[in-house]
Order: C-alpha cells, then sequence, then structure tokens
C-alpha cells in the first residue's frame, strides 16, 4: 500500500484535542495501533502486581518473581471473566461477570484504578461518545476487564476476536452471537495495558498488526489448534498459508513494542498475532474489547 502506515503515539504529558477522532481512525483502519506511553506509572505496577499477588489471585501461581518459569505447567493464568470462555453459557458469564465486578469494586483501594485509566484514555479519544462498561438491556453487566499472566515460551498465531464476524476464533451460530448485547457493534477493538515485561530493561514486542481486513480467502485458512496445555483449542489461521498470502500481497505490518505501564488499542477483529516471547518473567496484562460503531452514541467495554 502506498500510504504510510503509522501508530498514533500519545502520552500523558502531550495530549492535545487533535486525539478526540483517534478511535474513529483506529476503527477505520487509517492507523494500526493508539500507544499511549506511561499511561500508567511503573511504579503503580509494581504496587498493582503487589496486590494481585499478595491476594493470591493468579491461582496456582506462586509468585512473579520465581526463578524456574521454564518448568510451568500452565502457561496461563486469569484474573476476571472472559466472553471468548464462556460464550455458550451466557447465564454462567453474567454471573460470573457479577462476581468479577465486585471484586473490582475494592481490589484497588489506595492505589490508581487501572481499569478507570483505560476508560479515561477511550473517553479522551473517542470524540462526543460514552465509554461504559457493556451491558445487556436488562441491566446485566459484563467483566470490566481482565488481568491475564501469561508465561514465557508463549504466544498467539494469527487470529482475529470478533463477535460479530464468523470468521473470529469463537466457535458459536449466528443465533448465539446475536444473543449479546455487544453483537450491535460494527468494530470490535482490543485495549491492552502492560504491567509486566517477560524481559526487564527492554521493551517487548507485544503483537503484530496486519494491515488487511478478514475476508474469505483468509477465513479459508482457518484451523484448529492446540494453545497450551491449559488452554483450549482454538480456530487459529495457519501459519504458513498466512505468511505467504501476506507476502504475495505486500500486507504492511506493525510491530508494537510496550513496556510497563505503556496502553495501547488495536483492531481486534482485523488479524494480529502475539509472537512467542522468552525471558524468565511472565508477560502480565490488563485487558479488554471495545465495541465501536459510527452511529452509536457509546463505546461498550467488556472483557
Amino acid at each position: 500500500m502506498d500510504k504510510e502506515w503509522n501508530p498514533v503515539i500519545l502520552d500523558p504529558e502531550s495530549v492535545t484535542t487533535d486525539c478526540g477522532n483517534a478511535i474513529h481512525r483506529l476503527a477505520t483502519g487509517d492507523v494500526p495501533a493508539i500507544i499511549v506511553r506511561r499511561a500508567y506509572p511503573e511504579d503503580a505496577c509494581q504496587k498493582l502486581l503487589g496486590r494481585l499477588f499478595e491476594r493470591q489471585l493468579f491461582e496456582g501461581f506462586e509468585e512473579f518473581g520465581r526463578s524456574n518459569m521454564e518448568s510451568s505447567k500452565i502457561e496461563r493464568f486469569d484474573l476476571g471473566t472472559s466472553l471468548g470462555n464462556l460464550f455458550s453459557q451466557p447465564q454462567t458469564f453474567f454471573e460470573h461477570s457479577a462476581n468479577t465486578n465486585i471484586l473490582y469494586e475494592t481490589l484497588f483501594d489506595g492505589l490508581i484504578n487501572p481499569i478507570q485509566v483505560l476508560y479515561d484514555w477511550l473517553a479522551k479519544m473517542a470524540a462526543d461518545k460514552s465509554v461504559k462498561t457493556a451491558c445487556e438491556p436488562d441491566g446485566r453487566k459484563y467483566g470490566a476487564a481482565i488481568f491475564r499472566c501469561h508465561m514465557p515460551n508463549w504466544g498467539y498465531p494469527p487470529h482475529m476476536d470478533s463477535v460479530r464476524n464468523m470468521g473470529s476464533s469463537i466457535t458459536a451460530s449466528i443465533n448465539q452471537r446475536m444473543q449479546y448485547a455487544v453483537y450491535r457493534f460494527e468494530r470490535q477493538l482490543g485495549g491492552v495495558l502492560l504491567l509486566q515485561s517477560p524481559e526487564a530493561g527492554s521493551a517487548s514486542c507485544d503483537s503484530v498488526m496486519y494491515r488487511c481486513e478478514w475476508g474469505k480467502e483468509i477465513e479459508a485458512m482457518m484451523e484448529t489448534v492446540d494453545l497450551g496445555l491449559n488452554e483450549k483449542k482454538a480456530r487459529m489461521v495457519n501459519i504458513k498459508q498466512f505468511d505467504s498470502y501476506v507476502r504475495s500481497n505486500n500486507i504492511s505490518t506493525y510491530e508494537v513494542r510496550l513496556s510497563p505501564g505503556d496502553l495501547y488499542f488495536f483492531r481486534a477483529d482485523c488479524p494480529h498475532a502475539i509472537p512467542k516471547f522468552l525471558g524468565k518473567k511472565p508477560r502480565i496484562t490488563m485487558a479488554t474489547f471495545n465495541g465501536y460503531s459510527l452511529d452509536q452514541p457509546d463505546v461498550f467495554v467488556w472483557s
């Protein structure tokens, strides 16, 4: 493509009114990502991690500083509710979400609330739209965010995340998808706050964005893969076929590199990958999905 594909890069000290349409630019594919440097102070990251591990909220995970990461038999720990994991069980999903949101009401007492930081940045970049935790017409709320701890040597091959698009990693019928209020949004974005890098002292490649929409050609490359020892099988793109497709079509890519405290937003409903990372520490993030449509007054946020 002729036009350069560069992210919007912001930081708390240089915010201007020019960022008001940033989410729209992201949703239309004009930019690969919005990166907010130092959105969450690095010392606040350490305090938050201390709180999470002090309360043993990552079940089964001893402590983030242990030295034998390579021997771990579990590749991911979650704190929060995942619609993707409970998609076919709406009652269980909303019950779990309610408990998650109750936990979050007091979890950050005395700390900078990372969920509020993410929501506030979305509001700054979404022009005149309201940003709120996703909810159903009857008032049932989705989980406000999810914390994820991934062990070294972990990664995701090219895939997309979308409630609306049948080509996503979610295996569900169109009727199952339409039962959720978030189905109505034209675009599904992702938001990720990095709390801990796998390797200290350097910015890590958190993800790779591909400048292409999901279509029939990519859909034909989908296959069921086993993501790890404690991961469910999911539908992902065949890596060799997709790499060949990217090269032959001269598709632009962008690598998002982050340091702890950086926050970024991206098109979750377009192809993206998370490369396997090395190091002796787990990658720890807080993540959300964000529903956006130009004709909708709200931006819905969920996990």
